[in-house]
């Protein structure tokens, strides 16, 4: 009788980290904290689970702190494309995101980046 028993408290326990496991950033182009040579024409983020494009985003700002114009954010499965309206000067731009998983669970985050002169 313990046997069986035992052998589903184990079974419940192993499904309880999938249970409680989220969408999270796995990716992203450019890089967090890289440097790169060339403005990018995009941000890309790739996340371990599907997206829902239309509660998705990417606030982008520059060296100095101002707002960089970007166009409408696309999604597929588990990628979010963001397009970067015009070239970006030198300097350490800040990537703000917040996307909505498929289970829906809300997500966000930040990171930096650096394009070089």
């Amino acid at each position: 009788m313990r046997v069986p028993l035992l052998a589903a408290a184990l079974a419940a326990l192993s499904f309880t980290g999938q249970a409680f496991a989220h969408a999270r950033l796995i990716e992203s182009i450019p890089a967090a904290d890289s440097s790169v040579g060339a403005s990018p024409t995009e941000i890309n983020l790739r996340f371990n689970e599907p997206i829902e494009a239309r509660f998705s985003g990417i606030d982008l700002s520059g060296p100095d702190g101002a707002a960089v114009s970007t166009g409408a954010t696309a999604s597929r499965d588990q990628g979010m494309t963001v397009p970067v309206q015009g070239p970006l000067v030198p300097g350490v731009y800040h990537v703000g995101w917040h996307a909505l998983s498929a289970d829906g669970h809300k997500l966000e985050g930040s990171f930096k980046f650096e394009v070089r002169p």
